[in-house]
């Protein structure tokens, strides 16, 4: 009976989902304020803010009319914790590159006694990659929901009847596994 609670919600939850992006793509904002709205969104979250990019984008989304609220937050799975990491390790060398090299150490051999020299040089080297990030999202997702208006592109439909087709399965095999395990096995 849980597999059929489970995946009841989670086909809501994903129908939502759905709705959510098909609406993002509709006809009632340009593809500039789509493609705007998510380059926002990256050159917030590349931003070495430690989570607190969030407050800006909550603000910008309830505050601004023309932010597409499911393209701004998207940035979030772009831009995620790892791809971040990958983001402050390649600026501080920029910044280095820039401003020059911090007293006492190398670009491989800084450590944290480097202070604000390696706070600033990781800032400078992150602006300079959160702008280009932020000019190459906004081409590529401009472009993509003009694709989509033109071709009439059902991908998010496809992508998430695929994903929806996916997890019925695991949910069946976990139910059968629920369903073949004697009694004392499943209560411990």
């Amino acid at each position: 009976m849980t597999g059929v609670v489970q995946r009841g919600r989670l086909r809501g939850f994903l129908a939502r989902v759905r709705t959510a992006l098909q609406e993002s793509f509709a006809d009632d904002q340009t593809p500039e304020q789509i493609a705007g709205s998510f380059a926002i969104g990256v050159f917030l979250t590349m931003l070495p803010t430690f989570g607190v990019a969030l407050i800006p984008m909550v603000y910008l989304a309830y505050r601004v009319a023309w932010i597409n609220k499911v393209s701004l937050f998207a940035s979030g799975i772009v831009i995620n914790p790892p791809v971040k990491w990958g983001v402050y390790a390649a600026s501080v060398p920029i910044g280095v590159l820039l401003l020059g090299p911090i007293e006492g150490g190398t670009v491989t051999a800084i450590s944290l006694d480097a202070g604000g020299d390696l706070l600033i040089r990781l800032v400078v080297g992150n602006l300079i990659l959160a702008t280009i990030a932020t000019a190459i999202s906004y081409v590529g997702i401009h472009r993509m929901v003009i694709a989509y208006r033109e071709r009439e592109l059902d991908v998010v439909e496809e992508v998430v009847d695929v994903v929806i087709e996916e997890i019925d399965e695991e949910i069946q095999r976990e139910d059968g596994e629920a369903a073949n395990k004697p009694e004392s096995a499943t209560t411990d």
